[in-house]
C-alpha cells in the first residue's frame, strides 16, 4: 500500500492498521500544510506582539497565569516535554506506538494546533524509518489527554537523550510479541542521525501540541476494535463447531425467530450460524452418532472382558456381542448406507421411527446377553462386562430418543443474542473511535481568521500575504481554550467494549464446559477422552478458560467511573480513558485464548460423531487445525502447544479466513 495521505478529516480503520502493523508510511496533503501554515502564522504574530495566551506565552495547568518571556519559549517547550515524561511500566507494543504517531500527525493536520509543518513531517519520518520510541504503558489520567506517554514520544522527536528507541541492532517480531525495557537505547541526536533522522527543536506552542491529546488511548482502542471484529467472527465459528458437537437444536437460529427481535447484530450472528452449520449431517439426522459410538466402545469393552473369561457360555455371548458390533459397523458405512439413507428417504420423524425399529433386534440381543450374564456364577471378567453392556443399552436408547430435544442450554441457543449484542457494541465503539481519530484534542486551539476586522477576505492561499495581514487583535480572537483533550468519549466506549468482549468469553467458556461434561454433552465421552480417570483429557483446558474469564470479570469493571483531582485541583475530573483502553486490550487477549480453547475442545468432540460430516464451516476449521498439527487426543499429552497454535491462527486471521467462504455478505467491519 502507498503512503497514507493525511487530511485530518477522513483517516480510516484499515489505514491505521496498514501503518501500525504493515509498515506503511504516511504524508500530509497539500491542503493540510496550508491550513497548518495559517495557524502557525497566528502563533508567530501573537508571540511578536507579546500577547498573553495560555500555552503560548504562559505556563501550563495551574501555572496558566504566569507569563513566559519570548526569549524563554524554547526552554519552556523543553521543560514541558521533559517534566511530563513520567510514564512507568512496560513499553507499549510497536503497533500501538506507530498508530499513536499516525493519529497525532492526523490531528495536527487539521491546522488548528499552531504547529509547524516540518515538525509533523519529522514525526511521520519516524514511521518511514521504522523508529520505535519507548512509550511506557502506565501514567496517563486521560485528561489532559495522554500527557505522560505522548511526552515520551516527543522526547525522541527532539533528540533528547532521556528518550529511548528500540535498539536498531536488535531483531524484532512484528507479531504481538512484547518488547522489554532493556531492548531500548537512548535517542541521542547522534544515534538518530545514524538512522537518517534529524531531531527537531520545538518552538512556541509545539510541545503542548504534541503531548496534549487522546492519541494513545485511541490508538489502543482502534487496534483493539480491529482485532475484536476478527475475534467475534472466530467466536461464531467456534460456536458452530460446539453446537454441532453437542448436537444442538437448529431452530434456535430460525430467521423467523430473530426477525421479531430485529437487532442487527443478533440477526447477523444467527445468519452466520445458520450458514456455518448448513447441510450438517450431524444436525440433519435425528439419530445421535455420538451415542452410537459410545455404545460401540461399551460393547468393545464388554467383548474384551468376555474373551478373557474363556468359558463356553462366554463364547456364545461373545458371538452375539460381535454381531452387535457388526450391526453398528453397517450402520456407520459412508457416504450413503443406511444411516444417511434413513435421513434422505424419510422426513425426520420417519427416520427416527425407522431407526428405532431397526434398533430393536440389537437391543433385544444385548438385553438377552445381559440377562444371561445375571444367571449363574461366572468369572470376574465376565461379571464386569455386565456394566459395559448396560451402558451400551443405555447409549443405544439415547441415540434415538422417543421425544427429540426441544431446546438447548443458553450458551448454545442464546449465542446469537449474546454475540450479536457485542457486534452492536463494536459498531458503536468503532464509530466513536474513528470520530476521535479525526478530531483535534489539544489545547488551546487556534482557528485562523478568514476575514479582517472589516469583513474583507484574507489571502488564504498566500501564506506570506496572509501573515502580513494579521493583527494582534484578530489573532487573539482566534485562540480558543477548552477541553477537547478530555478522554471521556473514548473511556466510556472502551469500557463498553471491555464488557462486550468479556461476555463473548463468558459464553464461550460455558460451551467448553458443556463439551467436557459427561452429564450434559449429549453422548460425548466424559472429558472427551476414552478411559477418563486414567486420562484427564480436556479437563484442564476448561480450567484455563475459566481462569481467564474470571480475570476478565475483574478487568471489565469500568475505569471511566473513577476520577482523581490533579494539577493542584485545576484538572479536577479526569477520564481514565487509557486505563480503560488497556483493560479492554487485555480482555481481548484473554478472550482470544478462551476461543482457542473452545475451538480445540470442539475439534476433539467432533471426532466422536464420525463418520457423519459436520457443516461446511466446521469442515474448513477442522482442515485448518489439522494442517497446523492439531491432532485428536487419544491419550493425555501437554495441550498448551495446541492452545498456542490455535490462538496464533486466530490472531493471524487464519480462522476468520477459513470462515470467509461461508455466509457471503455476512462480514461487517
Amino acid at each position: 500500500m502507498s503512503d497514507v495521505v493525511l487530511t485530518g478529516l477522513d483517516l480510516g480503520l484499515e489505514e491505521v492498521v496498514e501503518v501500525a502493523r504493515r509498515g506503511t508510511g504516511a504524508c500530509l496533503c497539500d491542503e493540510a500544510k496550508l491550513r497548518m501554515g495559517r495557524s502557525r502564522a497566528v502563533v508567530e504574530r501573537l508571540l511578536k506582539a507579546r500577547v498573553k495566551v495560555y500555552g503560548l506565552t504562559t505556563g501550563f495547568g495551574s501555572k496558566k497565569n504566569i507569563f513566559i518571556e519570548p526569549s524563554e519559549t524554547r526552554q519552556l517547550q523543553r521543560n514541558l516535554i521533559r517534566s511530563h515524561s513520567c510514564g512507568v511500566g512496560s513499553p507499549l507494543d510497536e503497533d500501538v506506538v506507530r498508530a499513536t504517531i499516525l493519529l497525532r500527525a492526523n490531528t495536527l493536520a487539521r491546522g488548528v494546533s499552531g504547529i509547524r509543518v516540518e515538525v509533523v513531517e519529522r514525526l511521520l519520518t519516524m514511521l518511514s524509518l521504522g523508529i520505535y520510541p519507548f512509550i511506557p504503558e502506565q501514567g496517563s489520567l486521560g485528561a489532559s489527554g495522554d500527557l505522560a506517554p505522548l511526552s515520551h514520544l516527543a522526547l525522541v522527536l527532539t533528540g533528547d537523550p532521556a528518550g529511548l528507541i528500540f535498539d536498531p541492532e536488535r531483531s524484532r517480531d512484528v507479531t504481538r510479541t512484547r518488547a522489554r525495557r532493556e531492548d531500548f537505547v537512548p535517542s541521542t541526536p547522534e544515534r538518530l542521525r545514524s538512522l537518517g533522522f534529524e531531531p527537531v527543536e520545538l518552538e512556541a506552542k509545539e510541545g503542548l501540541a504534541l503531548n496534549n491529546g487522546t492519541q494513545v488511548m485511541t490508538a489502543i482502542g482502534l487496534l483493539t476494535i480491529w482485532d475484536a471484529w476478527n475475534l467475534v467472527t472466530c467466536s461464531e465459528g467456534a460456536c458452530a463447531m460446539s453446537f454441532e458437537a453437542l448436537k444442538g437444536v437448529p431452530r434456535a437460529f430460525s430467521p423467523a425467530l430473530h426477525a421479531v427481535r430485529p437487532h442487527q447484530g443478533q440477526s447477523h450472528s444467527a445468519a452466520a450460524l445458520r450458514e456455518y452449520t448448513a447441510e450438517s449431517q450431524i444436525l440433519g439426522l435425528p439419530v445421535n452418532m455420538a451415542y452410537i459410538n459410545a455404545a460401540r466402545r461399551s460393547l468393545e469393552d464388554a467383548a474384551f472382558l468376555l474373551e478373557r473369561g474363556g468359558t463356553p457360555l462366554t463364547d456364545d455371548i461373545l458371538v452375539n456381542v460381535q454381531r452387535a458390533l457388526e450391526w453398528i459397523d453397517n450402520l456407520q458405512q459412508t457416504p450413503e448406507r443406511p444411516l444417511e439413507a434413513l435421513a434422505e428417504n424419510h422426513g425426520p420423524e420417519e427416520a427416527l421411527t425407522s431407526y428405532r425399529q431397526a434398533l430393536e433386534p440389537l437391543k433385544g440381543a444385548a438385553l438377552s446377553i445381559y440377562r444371561t450374564l445375571l444367571s449363574g456364577a461366572l468369572p470376574l471378567e465376565v461379571q464386569q462386562s455386565q456394566s459395559h453392556l448396560a451402558k451400551a443399552l443405555d447409549s443405544l436408547e439415547k441415540a434415538a430418543p422417543a421425544m427429540p430435544p426441544v431446546q438447548d442450554s443458553y450458551s448454545l441457543r442464546c449465542a446469537p443474542q449474546v454475540i450479536g449484542a457485542t457486534r452492536a457494541a463494536l459498531e458503536h465503539v468503532g464509530s466513536v473511535l474513528l470520530t476521535e481519530a479525526n478530531s483535534v484534542t489539544d489545547n488551546p486551539l487556534i482557528f485562523p481568521p478568514e476575514e479582517d476586522a472589516q469583513g474583507n477576505p484574507l489571502p488564504l492561499d498566500d501564506l506570506g500575504a496572509y501573515a502580513a495581514a494579521l493583527t494582534p487583535a484578530l489573532c487573539r480572537q482566534s485562540v480558543c481554550s477548552g477541553g477537547n483533550f478530555h478522554g471521556e468519549p473514548v473511556a466510556l466506549v472502551m469500557d463498553y467494549l471491555a464488557i462486550g468482549l468479556a461476555e463473548v468469553g463468558n459464553i464461550s467458556e460455558r460451551r467448553t464446559a458443556h463439551l467436557i461434561d459427561g452429564h450434559l454433552n449429549n453422548g460425548l465421552p466424559s472429558l472427551l477422552i476414552h478411559k477418563a480417570g486414567l486420562n484427564s483429557g480436556f479437563m484442564i483446558p476448561q480450567y484455563t478458560a475459566a481462569s481467564l474469564v474470571s480475570e476478565n470479570k475483574s478487568l471489565a469493571h469500568p475505569a471511566s467511573v473513577d476520577s482523581i483531582p490533579s494539577c493542584e485541583n485545576t484538572e479536577d475530573h479526569v477520564s481514565m480513558g487509557t486505563i480503560a483502553a488497556r483493560k479492554a486490550r487485555q480482555i481481548l487477549i484473554n478472550v482470544e485464548q478462551v476461543i482457542a480453547i473452545e475451538l480445540l475442545t470442539a475439534f476433539q468432540a467432533l471426532h466422536f460423531h464420525l463418520p457423519l460430516r459436520p457443516g461446511p464451516a466446521s469442515r474448513s476449521l477442522l482442515t485448518l487445525l489439522k494442517a497446523q498439527e492439531v491432532n485428536f487426543v487419544a491419550d493425555d499429552r501437554p495441550l498448551y502447544p495446541d492452545i498456542e497454535r490455535v490462538c496464533r491462527l486466530i490472531r493471524q486471521g487464519k480462522v476468520r479466513g477459513a470462515l470467509s467462504g461461508f455466509g457471503a455478505g455476512l462480514e461487517v467491519v
